[in-house]
């Protein structure tokens, strides 16, 4: 059902429907659901939850805020059970009334340890006997399940986030009624935006819910006033990415930083990666272009998986979100697939993005969950993955992809399934040279090289250790920033590799990458070079 259809729904004999919310946005859905409601029914409107102490009529009121006015005709007795109660008054009140009945999905939901077969029952029965009526309910509330029993009775809709489009309206209707506010209390407003900082403030805005944007323009025009002033010009629009990176840190998404270190090597990847940035333009998505869905980098642990997702949203010119789903896990039954599905509905609204889940493996495995947690919330990502058409790419990293579900790792899940092996010897110099010049140090291409083949199992994570280890050194002994090539050697014997440490694990997961593709391209054997002689001429 779809949210603009809730009330032919309601007036086509079909008595009861549930509406998901964000709880920011309860009391505006109320308010719309009010205007509606006298609008096309005709009728007056009532809400109830467990935490008012009666019945109340929601009315309009002459500003056309929202305004809750207690029913003096409800009248609980005190023994009698809160739900129960309230159902019996819906079923006998006289008259018609449309009840927006918030937060009781609980009661009625799927493997719920709330659920009561009472209430359970009542709910079926109402939905019988209010159809010849005119009285209608709407279940209201957030991470709604209903119980199997009732799936096919009560049809199901979702808020969705706000679109730019209507984040653009409400930046113009609200920052003109906080000027009118302002002017009434001699304070000069003054806003100063041009067409396209507007469009940059509401992409800044992307994720969020009209509340929270309207709380985040009330809040800045607080901090901003000074001197009976208040000017609204492009330095919020940073201010509105921090507000929003605080907000959606709750959620368990990170707004990513860009990365600042480039990734060394991994010419296959940077390669596809380029042939498909511009099918995120509106030139590919006018001539119906297919939407890249994502790409699974998997490899032993250090060889920059981390790192080349945060490349990722740079080569395609995108924002990054990262999406810790360790922290979304709940203790109440459907709370943590409420929360994933809240999250991947962010970042469809935020879209288009790059979708970070790191070691996936972790969150999906399954191993030793014996609640079907992590299966649904597998259930929940592979569906998005399938229907998401607003250019999401997802890019999942993977330590063990043994641990995998096999439903995520089959052909055509992701576009493509990379195997970010140990670096090459190329790449190995390429990864020192990176690292080193981020300590200041410049060194011959030959040390490099030299370096470079005797660190052959080094992952990239060992390889920056290594340049970090040398540049101390070098700092420790009154050089700084003139590293030796003896240095590198030095610390290059104190480190063991992962590769030699687990050594079964890492010829393991090459087993598995026969079925993935290469991230680098294969490089003939390389001569080794004299690391006596390099070090004898330094």
């Amino acid at each position: 059902m779809n949210l603009n259809n809730i009330f032919s729904t309601l007036d086509s004999q079909i008595p009861i429907v549930a509406l998901e919310v964000l709880a920011p946005e309860e009391a505006t859905i109320i308010q719309w659901l009010t205007t509606q409601a006298q609008e096309k029914l005709e009728s007056p409107v009532f809400f109830w939850n467990l935490g008012v102490s009666s019945l109340e009529q929601c009315l309009i009121a002459d500003d056309g805020g929202l305004v809750f006015k207690p029913v003096p005709e409800y009248k609980r007795p005190a023994h009698a059970d809160p739900l129960i109660y309230i159902f019996e008054y819906i079923n006998n009140f006289s008259g018609n009334g449309v009840f927006i009945l918030s937060d009781v999905h609980p009661f009625l939901g799927k493997n719920s340890p709330q659920l009561s077969w009472e209430i359970l029952t009542r709910v079926k029965n109402l939905y019988h006997r209010l159809k010849p009526t005119d009285k209608r309910i709407i279940f209201l509330g957030q991470n709604i399940q209903l119980h199997e029993s009732l799936v096919r009775l009560i049809p199901f809709a979702e808020v969705p986030l706000p679109t730019i489009e209507q984040i653009q309206d409400v930046l113009d209707s609200y920052l003109e009624y906080l000027r009118e506010s302002a002017q009434e209390q001699d304070i000069a407003f003054t806003i100063s935006l041009s067409a396209s900082q507007k469009e940059s403030l509401a992409r800044a805005a992307l994720g969020l819910t009209l509340e929270e944007i309207a709380d985040f323009l009330r809040l800045t025009v607080k901090e901003r006033l000074s001197d009976n002033s208040i000017t609204i010009d492009a330095t919020v629009t940073p201010l509105a990415v921090a507000y929003k990176t605080r907000l959606l840190a709750q959620m368990g998404i990170e707004l990513g930083k860009p990365a600042t270190i480039p990734f060394g090597g991994l010419d296959l990847l940077r390669e596809w990666l380029n042939r498909r940035r511009r099918l995120f333009t509106q030139q590919a998505r006018s001539l119906s272009l297919p939407q890249p869905k994502g790409v699974l980098l998997a490899g032993p642990p250090g060889t920059g998986k981390s790192h080349s997702a945060k490349n990722i949203a740079n080569i395609l010119n995108l924002p990054l979100l990262e999406l810790n789903i360790s922290s979304m896990l709940g203790s109440l039954v459907g709370e943590s697939e409420g929360n994933v599905r809240r999250a991947l509905k962010t970042a469809e609204a935020i879209a288009p993005c790059v979708l970070w889940i790191d070691e996936i493996e972790k969150a999906l495995s399954g191993s030793g969950d014996t609640s079907g947690v992590s299966q649904r919330i597998l259930g929940n990502i592979l569906t998005f993955m399938s229907e998401c058409t607003s250019g999401v790419f997802v890019v999942a990293t993977c330590n063990d992809p043994s641990a995998l579900p096999s439903e995520l790792k089959r052909k055509g899940r992701f576009d493509e399934n990379f195997f970010v092996d140990l670096p090459t010897f190329p790449e190995r110099a390429q990864i020192l040279k990176i690292h080193l010049e981020r300590f200041g140090i410049a060194m011959e291409s030959e040390y490099l090289e030299a370096i470079a083949s005797q660190t052959e199992k080094f992952s990239g994570a060992e390889l920056e250790t290594l340049a970090a280890e040398a540049a101390l050194l070098a700092f420790d002994e009154g050089r700084p920033q003139k590293v030796t090539l003896g240095d590198l050697t030095n610390c290059c014997e104190t480190i063991t590799p992962l590769a030699v440490q687990d050594a079964a694990a890492v010829e393991r997961m090459r087993d598995w990458a026969k079925t993935a593709r290469p991230a680098s391209s294969a490089i003939a054997q390389t001569t080794t070079k004299s690391l006596r002689t390099a070090k004898f001429r330094n």
